[in-house]
C-alpha cells in the first residue's frame, strides 16, 4: 500500500520553505497542515514540487542507472541492485523485482502539484503571480507525466489533489489521453511562465517559458517517434525552433563549463534550460556522485565514492581522441594522497581500457570503467560535509538543437538549417562539421551517434533508443560485445531479452495492489 502511504505523506508534509541561497539549501521544508494563507505560503508548497522532482528523477541514482544500463552506453560495475541482470534484460515481466522503484514516489510529486493547484485557487494574492505559481506546478506535473509514460504506457490521471483515502482508485487513460493532458499542461505554461531572462538572480532555476517549449518539443518529437505521424515532428520542430529563436539559451563555449568538476560557477548557466539544484545539506545533496563513483575515498575527488554502474567501455571508446567531450565527461585518472595532506601524492591511479573491466586494474583503477564526471563534486567542502552538489540537467540547448535537427530531418531530410544544428553541438566539442550529402537515414544515424556523445549519464539516451527504435539491435551487439571481448559482468552472460519500441515496463506490484482500478501492463514478448 506504498501509494495510499505516499499521497497521505504528502498531504502532510505540504508546504516547503524557499530560500535565496540556492548553492547551499535549494529545498528544505516545513510540515503543517493548512498553511495555504497567502501567496509567500502557496510558493513555499510550489518549490516542494520541485524537491519531489528533485529526489526521485535528476536525484535517484537508480532511475538513471537502470535505464541507461540497458543500452549500450552504460555497464554495470557491481552485482548490488542487481546491475549485471538489468544490463541482460533479465526477468523483465517481473513486477516484484525488475521494475523501477518510483512509481509511487511520481504520484506524490503529481500530487504536490494538484495540491498548489487546488488550494492555492482560493488563496488572495497577486494574480499574475498566482498564474506563473500554477504554470510552474503544471510544468513539473507535465514533466512527471512524460516520465512516467514513457516507461509504463497510459497513466491514471488524478484529476484534483487527495488528503485521505477517499478517491484513490483511479483507472489508466490511454496513451493518447495520457499525452494530451501533459500537453494541456505545457501549453499552460508556455502561456504563463516568464522567460529565463526575466526571473531574477534568487530564482534564475525555475521553470520557464523556454524550458516549457522544449519539453513540449520533446514530447511531440516523442510523439512522432513513437507514431510516424508527420504532425507531430512539424510540432516538434516548431517549439525548438521558437527556443533557438528566443535569444535566451546558447552552447557554452567550452564543454568543460558545464559541469561542476570543471567549473563550480557552471550553475543555470547560458546553455541551461531547466536543471535540478542540490545543496550541502540533508536531504538535498547529489548521491548520483556517491554511487556512480570511482570506488574510493579520496580527499581531492571530494565525497567518498562507491561503485554501481558508469559508463560502458565500449562507449567510452567510441569517443575520438579530438572529442572535447571525452576529457570534458571521463574521468580516467586521479592521485592519491595522505589522509590529511592532500598536497602529498601518494599513487597515480589510471583507468585502462585493456583491462577489460576487471579491477583492481593494471594501473590501480577500482571499478569497472572511466567514471561520469558529470555528476561529481571535488570540492573540499563536498569531501568533509560528505554532500556532494553538482547540479543535474533536465533540459540542455545542445539537446534543443539536435531534437530540432531530428524533427527537421524527418520532416525535410538533412538540410541546411538540420546540418547547423547539429553541426553546432559537434564544432563546440572541436569536432569538424559532418559530411556533406548524406542521405535522411545517415543523417539521423549521425544524430542518434551525436546525442550519445554528447549526453551520456544525463538520463536521457534509454529514451532515445525507444524513439528512434534503435534499442533491440544496439542492445544485442553491446552485450555480444562484451562477452566476445571478455568484459567484466559481461563474461557467461548473454543477452535474455531482445527489446523493442514498445517495451514497458512492468507496475510495480505493490503499487498496482494500492490501486484496485489499476490494469497491470502485458507480458513483454522479446523480438527473437
Amino acid at each position: 500500500m506504498k501509494l495510499i502511504r505516499y499521497i497521505i505523506l504528502s498531504c502532510t508534509v505540504l508546504i516547503f520553505s524557499q530560500c535565496t541561497d540556492l548553492t547551499e539549501e535549494p529545498y528544505t521544508f516545513l510540515s503543517p497542515n493548512n498553511y495555504y494563507n497567502n501567496g509567500e505560503e502557496l510558493g513555499r508548497a510550489l518549490v516542494g514540487v520541485y524537491d519531489g522532482y528533485q529526489r526521485e528523477f535528476n536525484g535517484y541514482y537508480k532511475y538513471i542507472m537502470y535505464l541507461e544500463v540497458r543500452t549500450e552506453f552504460g555497464s554495470p560495475a557491481y552485482a548490488k541492485d542487481n546491475m549485471h541482470l538489468w544490463n541482460v534484460w533479465n526477468d523483465v515481466n517481473n513486477a516484484d523485482k525488475m521494475v523501477i522503484t518510483n512509481w509511487d514516489d511520481a504520484y506524490d510529486i503529481i500530487n504536490r502539484a494538484n495540491l498548489v493547484i487546488g488550494r492555492g485557487a482560493d488563496v488572495e494574492m497577486d494574480e499574475s503571480l498566482k498564474a506563473r505559481f500554477f504554470a510552474e506546478a503544471r510544468f513539473m506535473r507535465a514533466a512527471t507525466y512524460f516520465n512516467l509514460v514513457r516507461l509504463y504506457g497510459g497513466l491514471p490521471i488524478p484529476e484534483s489533489f487527495t488528503e485521505g483515502l477517499e478517491g484513490l482508485e483511479i483507472p489508466r487513460k490511454s496513451v493518447d489521453q495520457t499525452y494530451a493532458y501533459i500537453i494541456d499542461d505545457l501549453e499552460y505554461a508556455i502561456k504563463n511562465l516568464p522567460k529565463k531572462s526575466e526571473y531574477d538572480a534568487n530564482d534564475i532555476w525555475r521553470a520557464s517559458k523556454g524550458a516549457a517549449q522544449s519539453l513540449l518539443g520533446d514530447v511531440y518529437l516523442t510523439r512522432g517517434g513513437m507514431t510516424g505521424d508527420e504532425t507531430y515532428f512539424q510540432k516538434a520542430k516548431e517549439y525548438t525552433e521558437a527556443v533557438m529563436q528566443s535569444a535566451e539559451y546558447a552552447l557554452e563555449p567550452d564543454f568543460k563549463d558545464l559541469w561542476y568538476w570543471w567549473n563550480t560557477n557552471n550553475k543555470n548557466g547560458m546553455e541551461s534550460v531547466f536543471e535540478i539544484q542540490y545543496g550541502g545539506v540533508d536531504k538535498e545533496y547529489n548521491n548520483t556522485h556517491t554511487m556512480f563513483g570511482v570506488n574510493i575515498t579520496e580527499y581531492t575527488l571530494g565525497c567518498y565514492m562507491y561503485r554501481r554502474f558508469g559508463p560502458s567501455i565500449s562507449h567510452y571508446l567510441s569517443y575520438s581522441d579530438t572529442d572535447a567531450r571525452k576529457e570534458g565527461s571521463f574521468l580516467t585518472r586521479f592521485h592519491t594522497t595522505e589522509k590529511g595532506n592532500p598536497s602529498h601524492i601518494l599513487d597515480t591511479l589510471v583507468f585502462v581500457p585493456e583491462d577489460k573491466g576487471f579491477y583492481p586494474g593494471s594501473r590501480g583503477w577500482k571499478t569497472a570503467g572511466p567514471g561520469n564526471l558529470k555528476f561529481y563534486d571535488r570540492t573540499p567542502e563536498s569531501a568533509t560535509l560528505k554532500k556532494p552538489q553538482a547540479t543535474s540537467y533536465v533540459i540542455r540547448y545542445a539537446d534543443v538543437l539536435l531534437n530540432y535537427a531530428e524533427a527537421e530531418n524527418e520532416l525535410n531530410g538533412p538540410t541546411a538549417s538540420a546540418y547547423k544544428a547539429v553541426n553546432d553541438v559537434r564544432n563546440r566539442a572541436d569536432l569538424d562539421d559532418l559530411p556533406a550529402n548524406l542521405t535522411k537515414e545517415q543523417f539521423a544515424d549521425s544524430i542518434y551517434r551525436e546525442r550519445g556523445w554528447e549526453f551520456v549519464g544525463e538520463g536521457l539516451l534509454y529514451f532515445d533508443e525507444i524513439r528512434t527504435d534503435r534499442i533491440g539491435e544496439n542492445v544485442k551487439k553491446h552485450v555480444k560485445w562484451g562477452n566476445d571481448e571478455g568484459i567484466y559482468m559481461y563474461v557467461d552472460a548473454p543477452l535474455e531479452f531482445v527489446p523493442s519500441k514498445d517495451f514497458l515496463f512492468k507496475i510495480p506490484q505493490y503499487d498496482l495492489d494500492s490501486n484496485p482500478a489499476l490494469v497491470q501492463n502485458p507480458d513483454n514478448v522479446s523480438a527473437e
